[in-house]
């Protein structure tokens, strides 16, 4: 699995404004989603933000460029439907719901090989038949603000974590 460090601008604090949630202000990010999509693609949470890769854009928000107004509890596609789910979430994503979250992803990707998962969260989700193969922190351009986790998920890949013993005991 490739793990790395990205973001941080060296021009720190440079602070947005009149911040709005979309990729085109940041390049890297909306380039490493870009890169990885593949297929059919479902851009969830989209807010103002349009991939152009051809994707169907999902939010709640008739104020977002989403071509479908949904819930990301409650996706109104058949099972099986998507190649690449892609998504960046609210920072805010109802702990109690991230289980609703996962499920509705995994109901709607593709089981088969090539599919993937891409997210941007503040959690490791658990997906049945996908693997973690990459995983990347990402912090922004303010030295203060939250982290998050780039991940994609491919189906097919094992990705069982170990228990931190065994690298203890790797270490004597």
């Amino acid at each position: 699995m490739k793990i790395t460090v990205i973001g941080l601008s060296r021009k720190y604090p440079l602070i947005d404004k009149h911040p709005k949630w979309t990729f085109s202000n940041k390049p890297t990010l909306l380039r490493w989603f870009k890169s990885r999509a593949k297929g059919r693609v479902l851009h969830l949470c989209c807010g103002h933000t349009r991939l152009g890769i051809n994707e169907v854009n999902v939010d709640i928000s008739p104020n977002s460029v989403a071509d479908v107004i949904a819930d990301i509890f409650h996706l109104p596609f058949p099972n099986n439907s998507f190649d690449t789910v892609i998504s960046d979430p609210p920072y805010k994503l109802a702990y109690n719901r991230r289980h609703e979250f996962v499920e509705e992803i995994s109901r709607v990707i593709k089981k088969r090989r090539g599919s993937r998962i891409l997210l941007k969260l503040d959690f490791i989700p658990y997906f049945k038949d996908f693997g973690l193969t990459e995983l990347h922190i990402y912090q922004g351009k303010r030295y203060w603000a939250r982290i998050s986790l780039l991940m994609m998920f491919e189906y097919g890949v094992s990705s069982e974590p170990k228990p931190l013993e065994e690298y203890l005991e790797t270490e004597k």
